[in-house]
């Protein structure tokens, strides 16, 4: 043969059969181009060092296995449709003379043109838009912005490109071997395997009813913010093994229902529809369990980051009523001590620590509007009923946070201190204020550590915040005296041992201007640790180590949500629209083959009487049938997974419920506005293939 024969044909097939190469090529470039966004993300260190940068690495290394996996499953999908399209092509060539070896050089040409195609664009995509993705993540963390593109280097590009190359020769060595060992009459008939009518698989009916509804009651049942995050990925695993089990014997055995009912069944509206869906519903099914799992993921993914992003601020307010919390207790290990080096623990005097604040306040042009003092005893228990108890089985708190509660104890005098009306509680009597409880405190008496107290009161307002009120059940509590509260401290010191908690004594502080306070609050901090560190020298001379008193402030941890839901925000977008993306592919690939399986049979029906219009009823329901059960499918997944989802969220700090659920309403309607786009879109495409106008 002439030389460059193959590379001829095979350049002249994908010309030919573009229909089918332009959505594998499309699918390669783009999976490649946001696997090399993620990638990059991930190892530009500039990225790293802006306000919020700390997350950008994690959350992108686990985008990069998510895009990886995608990768695989959209690639060999697309490759499986390509090859079943393209066998009886090659059984042809076999059988008009060309030997396997040549069909496979055909092959190899067909692959090197259209996977190098789509490795470059991919690469070229993923550069153009890199830049772009970058100042997208800037602006998402509220920080400043970062210029030039200076950020494209042989470390991201050829990972990126070699690992796609490897998955091509994979998938190009699998298709030599499966055409090797075809006889040409097989390759003819590969377009027709599967229409024969399936038979209802019982045991994957009854398993896919066992794992979906495994799945649902995890997500109905589960209480603890933190067990909820253990046992999400098993209740989606049990979900997608539902999903595909279910619609692949459920739907046959739902067809077969309706064909033995004779009087919807013998009906011109209902036979066709039901038996064509009949016939190649075991290839339907997998597509539209696909579909369903890519929509339900986009769902997810989306409602999730966009209810954290956009509720940030009102995160912050309830869980930092004011800017700035000192904790006046330091650390000295001195030399002489003979002992092992624990720490000698000290306190700065309330009047320097407020003075020095309001030194450093000045320096950056802020002024203090308040101080105030708190002293409280925070202590973790296991909550069971109405009495507090140490379990140190119960260290491992994640299979028991629902059991787990914080209380925060004062005495009745720093209450009134800080604005609480007088109680004038007895020895044995407290008041007790539920954070994140909905319904009022139930008993009228609580036991901590054996002795039993007596509610007087349950209260709505407690001075003292701590920022675990959306993970763990937290109560505030307000005792007699300080007697009182030595009493509780001595008995969960004895019990807890070296894990026991210590006295709190901390300074809070608030400033006006706070635009201002947002911009210099990194320095703030640095020159008020600083002040603290001269302070301990000064008085610690002998130090060999000392632990500085711990800054807890607003603008650090508004820098810390941001990152953390701004890097979640941007993976979420990026996956929801990888995942949308191939639910575009897969409806797309369906309808072309439905198209060319459905043509002659409707050709057929026309033959035998049937009008174009009732044609056209038929395969409109068999259409609407195929793709709209998915979409629905997804809406019960995530009415379903909701419990889960909410639970979850708990432990990013989202404690209000219903603003997921309004964002996962919304995000239902916009992506399914979106699915009807593509499903019109597509369709036509699927009616001229019918009609043989393609």
């Amino acid at each position: 043969m002439k030389k460059g024969f193959y590379a001829k044909m095979a350049f002249s097939n994908i010309r030919k059969n573009y229909r089918f190469f332009i959505p594998h090529i499309l699918t390669g470039a783009g999976l490649l181009g946001s696997f090399y966004i993620i990638l990059t993300l991930a190892m530009d260190g500039r990225l790293h060092e802006i306000k919020g940068g700390d997350y950008i690495p994690t959350f992108m290394v686990m985008g990069v296995a998510i895009i990886g996996l995608l990768s695989i499953i959209l690639l060999f999908y697309t490759n499986s449709f390509l090859m079943k399209q393209r066998k009886r092509e090659f059984g042809l060539y076999n059988i008009l003379g060309m030997e396997k070896s040549h069909i496979g050089k055909v092959l190899f040409f067909e692959s090197l043109f259209s996977n190098g195609c789509a490795i470059i664009l991919g690469l070229a995509f993923g550069i153009l838009f890199y830049k772009l993705c970058s100042l997208a993540v800037c602006r998402l963390l509220g920080t400043e912005l970062i210029v030039g593109f200076y950020f494209i280097t042989l470390k991201t590009i050829l990972p990126a490109g070699l690992a796609f190359l490897v998955l091509d020769l994979i998938i190009y060595f699998i298709n030599q071997i499966s055409i090797g060992r075809m006889k040409p009459v097989d390759l003819l008939k590969s377009t027709k395997v599967g229409e024969k009518e399936p038979k209802v698989k019982w045991p994957l009916l009854i398993l896919g009813i066992l794992t979906l509804g495994g799945g649902y009651y995890i997500s109905l049942t589960t209480e603890s913010p933190l067990k909820a995050l253990l046992l999400f990925f098993v209740a989606i695993i049990l979900v997608i093994i539902g999903t595909y089990f279910l619609l692949t014997a459920g739907s046959i055995w739902v067809l077969k229902g309706l064909k033995k009912n004779k009087k919807y069944y013998y009906n011109k509206k209902h036979m066709p529809a039901v038996s064509g869906l009949l016939y190649r519903m075991k290839q339907n099914a997998v597509g539209m369990a696909s579909i369903a799992i890519l929509a339900t993921g986009v769902l997810v993914m989306l409602s999730t980051t966009l209810s954290l992003y956009t509720r940030a601020e009102n995160i912050l307010a309830s869980n930092y009523p004011d800017d700035c919390y000192i904790t006046n207790q330091y650390g000295v290990f001195e030399n002489g001590y003979e002992n092992d080096q624990d720490y000698t623990f000290y306190e700065l005097p309330v009047e320097y620590t407020e003075e020095t604040i309001t030194q450093v306040a000045k320096k950056h042009n802020l002024s203090v509007t308040e101080f105030a003092a708190q002293d409280y005893l925070e202590v973790a228990y296991v909550m069971e009923g109405n009495e507090l108890s140490v379990d140190t089985q119960h260290l491992n708190i994640a299979d028991n946070l629902a059991g787990l509660a914080n209380i925060l104890f004062i005495t009745e005098e720093d209450y009134v201190k800080t604005g609480g009306e007088p109680l004038h509680l007895e020895k044995d009597e407290v008041e007790i204020c539920p954070f994140n409880i909905t319904d009022k405190y139930p008993y009228q008496s609580i036991t901590i550590h054996g002795k039993k107290y007596q509610i007087k009161a349950v209260g709505d307002r407690f001075p003292i915040k701590t920022p675990m009120v959306s993970v763990v059940n937290v109560y505030g509590m307000v005792v007699a005296d300080e007697d009182v509260l030595n009493d509780i401290y001595e008995a969960q010191k004895l019990e807890y041992g070296t894990y026991a908690s210590n006295y709190s004594h901390r300074i809070v502080a608030s400033f006006d201007n706070h635009l201002r306070l947002f911009d210099v609050g990194e320095d703030f901090t640095k020159d008020l640790r600083a002040s603290f560190e001269q302070y301990i020298q000064e008085h610690h001379s002998e130090a060999v180590e000392y632990s500085t008193p711990a800054i807890d402030s607003v603008w650090d941890a508004r820098t810390s949500i941001y990152g953390m839901y701004g890097t979640l925000l941007f993976l979420g977008i990026l996956l929801g629209l990888v995942c949308l993306f191939a639910t575009v592919l897969i409806i797309y690939y369906k309808q072309i083959s439905e198209g060319y399986e459905d043509r002659d049979r409707f050709q057929i029906m026309e033959k035998v009487g049937m009008s174009k219009a009732e044609v056209k009823t038929t395969i409109r329901k068999q259409t609407l049938m195929v793709f709209f059960i998915p979409l629905i499918v997804a809406g019960v997944h995530m009415i379903f997974a909701i419990p889960l989802l909410t639970k979850l969220l708990k432990v990013l700090l989202l404690s209000n419920p219903w603003t997921f659920v309004m964002y996962a309403a919304i995000c239902f309607v916009a992506f399914a506005v979106i699915y009807v786009v593509i499903y019109t879109l597509t369709a036509r495409t699927y009616y001229k293939i019918v009609h043989n106008e393609d």
